[in-house]
């Protein structure tokens, strides 16, 4: 039983601009599948397959230069990169069934063995950019030039005039020297792909057993064990840390508690199966999945039960639980190879707040490596690898333990498979007419769930005299500043006394300051006025009873991927559906859900995208509603052929010229409605409340009046008092997470058909058709347009005034206009 199938795709991408080179996708799959049949007897059967699919594609990139750009501003392309991939899985399945008595048993085996060929230029290139965050201050000393000069700034246009100053300057305030090597350790040329082939072998059993223990009522148990290699690099370009970073991070946090940092380095080693040496993960081998289900159909003779659940076969019941794991290891392994600074590939970042706009001439005090004022843009192929403070290429297996605060990706070892558990049940009955009704409950619940957590988490750190942490005693800080509390009026917070003594005369040389005043002194609005509570943890780091207190001295963040995440889902569905004659058929289904977790992204987000998890200190804090999760689903579709013609209920003795006009008439339709979707509110566009790489979102402080208003295109009815209603993250918060909802959606799809049956003989027939997607042409906004200036909060939102574009967050609609197709066939 051989079959095959060949796909050839060529697609067109996107561009920066009309006149610059676009992406675009070139696709050539294919597959085949022989399979063998064996009737071993009359009660045993023994089924198996051998496949190939081969996944092959090529996506060609925008560029092959250094990636510069005037961040908020101006990119001259998409910087996207070339990426070549072979993906070759062979799959050999055998299955046995053996019938005996009222039992079906089955046994069989599932064999994958994956190869993942490819070659990247994603870290070929240098980038370069005039990022307004990473200026002295956050950011700060930008705006500062202007209100020094007289001019006033509305709260909610900070972001936008930090943004276009920066590009007015013109000087390089971020940017990083990407190195490859060879597996000899000698350093590639600039533009080089980093070619790669990870591999991984899957393995499958399962026994079941379908009883049927008397005629109306069957069990189904059965139990399943999965095996799954960790992936590896059959070339040995593969490097893993020396201790798991999951481990890691369990003992830095156990020391916080404590009031101690821990700040043991991070080292790397080779890796994988061609080193003889530990892989990226240990193999899980505790993958056994159970299963079992029933189902009941009730039989009574007489009486109200009888009445209420039908003669027998009219109504059933069923339910079931599993467990099953995923299996997991290619995107993982893709992602931190593309994303390591260790070993292969080298990153050298420069460290955010180093440069200044002022006294351009002067070296700069922070670091006298480098000087007072970022280095100018003077071209889109600009050299960046001779900007100043980036070393020379070195291959390495350990970071620096310089305080360069570098925001770098990683793996967690300690991932193990993660397991869903699901259960379900359901009633269906069957009613008049042809109609049957469903409902159904199903549950699920899953844990260990892959996500991206931040290893280098800044330390929450305890006072082990008074028990307080820093999210308390910062948070003190947070609410005199907002009660405008002066500096002679604020009470002590034993915190900082403890842990940074002397801080007055150590950072400010005034042993007057007791050490709350000197932290409050750089928060207070009469003071420095600083909310990027990470910048304070950063300025009194090296202050404390030990050094960085707050601060690994090798990163700033350091996401890794790991399995830690939760989710769980329950839902009731209920179904309608009825077959009249030949006439109408229609299916209406309505889904009331709720789906809640901690992290709603995939591997494919990246390690600072919608997987990660932005307080792995204080995780249950994200723990929300999904991302996609959808509270009332409903969907329908009919099928109705008109009843008019040759051998229909009207008209049915026509002759056939007749019937080529009045018969063969079919009108179809599928319709869906659902609500929105979930997503936060908006979130401090310039501060880090909580993690140094991603910002927290706001906190309502009342209702924001959020709805849909087309004719301002605007989330908010009133923009200015949503912004109003809205402060910033406090220190350690994550913010409220999915807690507003976005724009619902329906669609109705119609197609109008005509068949025509030949006169000149019955098999040969000709069909028009007729189709219109989105009938009514409702244009449901998106909302794709989330930027500083649309959804950004800056430093007092409450006592701020909006930009003009704020809550402007609509960029684009869902699904498309209106769209007719027509069609011809003819059959014979």
């Amino acid at each position: 039983m051989p079959g095959a199938t060949i796909s050839l795709t060529r697609s067109q991408g996107v561009s920066s601009f009309p006149d610059t080179p676009a992406t675009s996708l070139w696709s050539h799959p294919y597959g085949y599948v022989v399979g063998h049949n064996w009737t071993v007897s009359s009660n045993k059967v023994n089924n198996f397959r051998y496949g190939l699919t081969r996944q092959a594609f090529s996506t060609q990139g925008d560029s092959s230069e250094p990636s510069i750009s005037f961040r908020f501003v101006y990119s001259p392309f998409l910087f996207a990169r070339t990426l070549d991939r072979v993906t070759p899985v062979h799959n050999i399945t055998d299955d046995f069934t053996w019938i005996k008595g009222n039992h079906t048993f089955q046994f069989g085996g599932n064999i994958r063995i994956i190869r993942n060929e490819r070659r990247s230029f994603g870290s070929a290139f240098d980038s370069a950019v005039t990022n307004p965050s990473f200026y002295n201050l956050s950011g700060a000393v930008v705006t500062n030039q202007f209100t020094a000069a007289g001019y006033s700034i509305n709260g909610g246009s900070v972001a936008s005039v930090q943004a276009a100053a920066t590009a007015l300057i013109g000087r390089f305030s971020q940017y990083s020297g990407n190195f490859t090597f060879d597996i000899d350790g000698s350093v590639l040329p600039a533009g080089t792909a980093s070619a790669r082939t990870f591999a991984t072998e899957e393995y499958d059993s399962y026994v079941q057993d379908v009883w049927k223990v008397t005629s109306d009522l069957t069990l189904t148990l059965g139990l399943r064990y999965s095996l799954s290699r960790p992936v590896y690099e059959k070339n040995g370009f593969q490097v893993v840390p020396t201790e798991r970073l999951g481990d890691f991070f369990e003992r830095r946090k156990a020391t916080a508690l404590v009031g101690v940092p821990l700040n043991d380095l991070i080292q790397f080693e080779l890796g994988g199966p061609a080193n003889n040496a530990p892989g990226f993960y240990s193999m899980d081998w505790n993958n056994w999945q159970p299963r079992i289900a029933a189902a009941w159909s009730p039989n009574f003779d007489d009486g109200f039960l009888r009445g209420l659940f039908g003669k027998k076969g009219d109504s059933v019941f069923r339910g079931g639980f599993g467990m099953t794991n995923d299996y997991f290891g290619g995107q993982l392994a893709v992602s931190f190879d593309g994303l390591s600074t260790i070993g292969f590939t080298s990153s050298t970042t420069l460290s955010a707040n180093s440069y200044d706009v002022t006294n351009c001439g002067a070296p700069n005090p922070r670091n006298p490596s480098l000087p007072n004022c970022a280095p100018l843009f003077t071209g889109f192929n600009q050299d960046i690898r001779a900007l100043p403070g980036i070393p020379a290429p070195e291959q390495r297996f350990s970071t620096p333990a310089d305080e360069a605060q570098r925001i770098e990706s990683s793996l967690d070892a300690t991932i193990e498979s993660p397991q869903h558990y699901s259960w379900n049940f359901s009633y269906g009955r069957q009613l008049p007419k042809g109609m049957y009704f469903e409902a159904s409950y199903i549950g699920r619940s899953a844990r260990k769930l892959f996500g991206s957590r931040d290893v280098m988490a800044l330390n929450n750190l305890v006072d082990p005299r008074t028990g307080m942490d820093w999210y308390t005693a910062a948070g003190i800080l947070h609410d005199a500043r907002a009660a405008n509390t002066p500096l002679g009026s604020l009470a002590t917070v034993p915190y900082f006394e403890n842990l940074f003594p002397d801080l007055g005369a150590n950072f400010w040389g005034d042993p007057t300051l007791s050490s709350t005043q000197s932290v409050f002194l750089l928060v207070a609005r009469d003071g420095f006025d600083i909310l990027d509570w990470t910048f304070v943890q950063l300025l009194i780091d090296d202050f404390g009873t030990s050094p960085n207190m707050f601060f690994h001295p090798q990163y700033a963040a350091f996401s890794s991927f790991g399995t830690f995440a939760n989710s769980d889902y329950h839902g009731g569905t209920f179904s309608l559906r009825q077959r009249l004659n030949n006439i109408l058929s229609y299916d209406i289904n309505y889904t009331f859900s709720k789906s809640m977790d901690d992290v709603s992204g995939l591997q494919t987000d990246g390690s600072y995208g919608g997987q990660f998890l932005l307080n792995p200190l204080r995780q249950r804090d994200q723990y929300s509603l999904s991302d996609f999760d959808s509270k009332h689903v409903v969907n329908a579709n009919f099928l109705f052929d008109l009843p008019f013609g040759r051998g229909k209920a009207l008209f049915g003795d026509v002759n056939r010229w007749v019937d080529g006009f009045i018969g063969g008439w079919s009108l179809r339709g599928i319709y869906r409605w659902n609500t929105g979707q979930p997503f936060s509110p908006p979130f401090d566009q310039a501060q880090w409340a909580t993690n140094w790489n991603v910002q927290s979102n706001g906190v309502r402080l009342g209702d924001l009046g959020q709805g849909v208003y087309r004719d301002t295109r605007n989330y908010f009815a009133n923009p200015q008092a949503a912004f109003n209603l809205m402060r910033n993250a406090k220190p350690g918060e994550t913010g409220e997470r999915n807690t507003l909802r976005g724009p619902g959606y329906s669609v109705m799809d119609l197609g109008l058909s005509k068949e025509v049956t030949m006169p000149y003989a019955e098999n040969h027939k000709i069909q028009f058709r007729w189709e219109v997607f989105n009938v009514t042409n409702t244009q449901y906004f998106a909302i794709t347009n989330i930027t500083r200036a649309s959804y950004g909060l800056p430093q007092d939102p409450e006592l701020s005034t909006a930009s003009s574009n704020f809550g402007r967050v609509f960029g684009g609609i869902q699904g498309a206009p209106r769209r007719m197709q027509f069609g011809i066939r003819y059959s014979f």
